[in-house]
């Protein structure tokens, strides 16, 4: 069949065929090599790798070639880690910061404000935050060094809530055993106010609150560049598994966060080494919080601003050089395509000089 197709077209067919295909194998080359034959054979002589390659083909023999890898679901669950341990400082929080404020005599009104001024922060800082990190220039990266700056505040906030009236006591608020007055007898709901005046600690209100106020912001902003840092360090096929993996470690940590204050710590030795079920509660989840913490940021390293900007800046370079060269390789030449492609509606029936 072949012969007689070769027959049929003759040697000029054949000619043609084989032009065609060289021309086909030539674009091909000229694909994978843009700046010719220069950069092959310093390539293949010298070993300096082709300056035109996509950034990313690059990259993938550089420190950040894991970046352009997909991740296994351990390697997910690290770089979730962050997450699971801002989950065990709501749980902590939520449990205990109230009943907290209440024992060192903030009343109920006040109590409720203290928990409003976290959102009320949030509602300015955050988007300020998120804008820093987007255009954040550290060379560990956008998202770790505000994740970083975030976990310092919960680290404050897990250490005032517990130790906020003792801070206070060491500041020179008054002991209970100092004090001399009874509290009045006005009726059950005047009673239960004098109570609470009487215990009053104003030194360990004000830090109490302060923690409450830092744990309670910084574990609400931090999630934010850790969601963030997850989307940037994975592919686009791992998307889709890695943030089912960070929801699936956000419940985790609230669950045995609640499961760990819901032990009676008062009965162990960790809690009379602490000093306490609170304090031993506060004490596990600050632990756990720094180990997930570490375990995220030193997962894998983020491309700083610098060099992604570079990247774009070379991918714009490199499309803008291959469409000129395929231009300039056309048929008849540019000059050519451009009278042909200029032609006005009334120069269609005008013959073609």
């Amino acid at each position: 069949m072949a012969d007689k197709l070769h027959e049929y077209q003759g040697v000029t067919g054949r000619l043609h065929g084989a032009r065609d295909r060289y021309k086909e194998r030539w674009s091909r080359w000229r694909e994978q090599h843009p700046r010719g034959v220069r950069d092959v054979v310093a390539e293949t002589l010298f070993g300096i790798p082709n300056s035109d390659e996509p950034p990313e083909r690059v990259w993938q023999d550089s420190a950040y070639s894991d970046l352009y890898r997909r991740k296994s679901r351990i390697e997910l669950m690290r770089i979730s880690a962050a997450v699971m341990g801002i989950e065990f400082s709501y749980a902590g929080e939520t449990a205990f910061v109230s009943p907290t404020l209440l024992q060192i005599g903030v009343p109920h009104q006040q109590m409720t404000l203290v928990w409003a001024l976290s959102p009320l922060i949030g509602f300015f800082m955050t988007p300020l935050l998120g804008s820093l990190s987007d255009r954040c220039r550290s060379k560990f990266g956008r998202r770790r060094p505000f994740i970083v700056l975030m976990s310092v505040g919960v680290l404050l906030g897990l250490i005032l809530v517990p130790n906020g009236e003792d801070i206070g006591y060491a500041l020179g608020d008054e002991l209970p055993l100092n004090r001399t007055e009874a509290p009045s007898v006005l009726g059950p709901r005047s009673s239960a106010l004098d109570k609470e005046h009487s215990n009053y600690h104003p030194w360990g209100v004000l830090f109490t609150v302060l923690g409450t106020v830092f744990l309670d912001f910084d574990a609400d902003a931090c999630q934010s560049p850790a969601r963030a840092y997850l989307l940037d360090v994975t592919v686009p096929e791992d998307h889709a598994k890695g943030l089912s993996t960070f929801t699936v470690m956000a419940g985790l940590g609230g669950f045995m966060g609640y499961a760990l204050g819901g032990i009676n710590w008062d009965d162990t030795r960790l809690g009379e080494l602490f000093g306490g079920h609170v304090r031993a509660v506060f004490s596990l989840i600050t632990i756990i919080f720094v180990a997930c913490v570490t375990a995220t940021i030193t997962s894998f390293k983020e491309i700083p601003l610098s060099e992604l900007t570079d990247q774009e800046e070379f991918r714009k370079q490199a499309e803008t050089e291959r469409l000129q060269e395929s231009f300039d390789e056309g048929p008849d030449g540019p000059d050519k395509n451009l009278k042909k492609d200029n032609v006005t509606y009334g120069a269609l029936n005008q013959p073609e000089v």
